[in-house]
C-alpha cells in the first residue's frame, strides 16, 4: 500500500475545484497553480501554452495528472509532447476531440487529439474508449482505433481519461456525457494497464458548479485503480 501512495499525483488547479476534494490527500501530491493564466480556458493561446509548459516541465510524466475541467483536456498534448519514444495514446472520452482548428495558433480542448496526431512524430496510434456514435470520425485513418479493438503493438501507452465518458447517473461533468458505468471504465483501464507499459495517465472532467461529492469519490477510485496498475508496469 505504501508504494501505491508514493505514486506522484499532479493536481493542475485551473478553477479551484480540487480545493473542495480530498481524494489526493495522503498521496505524494503536488498542486500546480494555474488560476492566473489568461488564454487557457477551452482554447490555449501561445503565451498560455508557454507558461503551462514552464510550470509542468519539472514534474514527472509517469504520474497521475489531474487536469481540472474538460476545458483543459488539451493539457494532454503538453504532457505527451515530452515523450521521446514511439507510443500509443489511449483516450477515454465521450468526444473524439479531433475538430479542425478554428485558429491556427490556438490549441483547443475540442481539437487537441488532431493536433497531437499532426505534430507529434512519436504518436503512432490513438485508441478511443467510450466514444459516442454521435461524434463519428471522418475518413479511414489506420492510426485510429475504437475499443474493443486494441493496438497490435508492443509500444507503450499514455492514458487520458475524460470523465464525461461516464453516465450522468455516475458523475456530473461540464460537457454532455456518455453511457459507461464506473465498473466498465475501470475494467478497461485495468485491461490496458495489464497489456501495455504505461508512460503516464491524466484525468479531467471536473464540474465547477457541482455541489455533491461524486467527482471526489470517482477521482479517488480512479486514482487507486491506476496507482495499483502502475505497480505492475
Amino acid at each position: 500500500m505504501l508504494g501505491i501512495m508514493n505514486i506522484p499525483v499532479i493536481i493542475m488547479d485551473f478553477t479551484g475545484v480540487y480545493r473542495n476534494q480530498s481524494f489526493y490527500l495522503g498521496y505524494n501530491h503536488t498542486v500546480i497553480d494555474c488560476t492566473n493564466i489568461p488564454g487557457s480556458d477551452c482554447y490555449c493561446d501561445p503565451e498560455a501554452a508557454k507558461t503551462l509548459q514552464n510550470r509542468t516541465n519539472l514534474h514527472p510524466l509517469r504520474a497521475v495528472h489531474f487536469l481540472d475541467t474538460g476545458n483543459h483536456h488539451y493539457m494532454t498534448k503538453f504532457w505527451t509532447d515530452r515523450i521521446n519514444t514511439d507510443f500509443v495514446l489511449v483516450v477515454a472520452d465521450h468526444h473524439h476531440d479531433m475538430q479542425p482548428a478554428m485558429f491556427d495558433n490556438l490549441l483547443s480542448c475540442g481539437g487537441w487529439v488532431r493536433t497531437a496526431l499532426e505534430t507529434n512524430p512519436f504518436l503512432k496510434q490513438v485508441l478511443f474508449i467510450g466514444l459516442s456514435e454521435e461524434y463519428t470520425l471522418a475518413g479511414n485513418d489506420s492510426r485510429i482505433l475504437c475499443y474493443p479493438a486494441l493496438p497490435c503493438t508492443v509500444l507503450p501507452v499514455y492514458v487520458s481519461i475524460d470523465k464525461d465518458v461516464l453516465h450522468p447517473g455516475v458523475i456530473t461533468t461540464n460537457w454532455d456525457q456518455g453511457s459507461m458505468s464506473y465498473s466498465q471504465l475501470q475494467r478497461v483501464i485495468k485491461e490496458i494497464m495489464l497489456r501495455y507499459r504505461v508512460l503516464g495517465v491524466d484525468i479531467c472532467g471536473e464540474c465547477t458548479s457541482c455541489i455533491d461529492n461524486r467527482s471526489d469519490l470517482i477521482n479517488g477510485r480512479l486514482l487507486s485503480c491506476i496507482a495499483a496498475g502502475y505497480q505492475t508496469t
